[in-house]
C-alpha cells in the first residue's frame, strides 16, 4: 500500500488519501495523548507536594501544544512535499515519535521527582539534626543583634 498525498490527489484515489489521513489523526492524537499524560502526572505530583496549580502551569501545557502541533503541521507539509519520492508520512512519524518520548522523559522525571522531594527533605532535616548547635548558636546571635537594634 503507498500511502502518497500528492499522487493521491491527482489520481483521485481517495481510499489511499482517506488512508493517508487516518495515519495522520493517529499520530496527531498520540502527541495530544502524551501531552495529556504529562499534565496529569504533572497535577498529581502538584497535589501529592501540596504545590499550588496556578493559571501559569496550565498555560505552559497550552503552549506546549501549540507549539507541538505547529511543529507537526510542519512536518506534514514536508511530507506532502515529499510525498513525490516517500511512500508514507516519514518526517511526521519521527516526530510523532520524538514528541511522545520527550512527554514520556517528562512523566518519568515528574515521577522520580516526587521520590527525590522526600529523600531532599529527609536529608535537609538530618542535617539540620546533626547541626542543630550552630542552628540555636546563630538563632541566638541574630536575637541579640535585634534586640542591640
Amino acid at each position: 500500500m503507498k500511502l502518497l498525498f500528492i499522487p493521491s490527489i491527482m489520481n483521485k484515489d481517495w481510499a489511499h488519501l482517506n488512508e493517508l489521513l487516518t495515519v495522520l489523526a493517529v499520530l496527531y492524537a498520540c502527541v495530544f495523548m502524551s501531552v495529556v499524560i504529562d499534565l496529569f502526572f504533572g497535577v498529581k505530583r502538584s497535589k501529592r507536594l501540596k504545590i499550588v496549580r496556578t493559571s501559569f502551569g496550565y498555560r505552559r501545557t497550552i503552549t506546549k501544544l501549540a507549539s507541538y502541533f505547529g511543529l507537526m503541521i510542519m512536518l506534514s507539509i514536508a511530507d506532502i512535499v515529499a510525498s513525490v519520492v516517500f511512500d508514507m508520512p516519514y518526517f511526521t512519524v519521527i516526530g510523532a515519535i520524538g514528541i511522545v518520548l520527550v512527554e514520556a522523559k517528562s512523566v518519568f522525571e515528574n515521577l522520580r521527582q516526587e521520590s527525590k522531594n522526600v529523600d531532599d527533605i529527609q536529608n535537609i532535616l538530618l542535617k539540620l539534626f546533626e547541626n542543630k548547635e550552630e542552628i540555636q548558636t546563630l538563632i541566638s546571635f541574630l536575637n541579640s543583634k535585634k534586640q542591640e537594634e
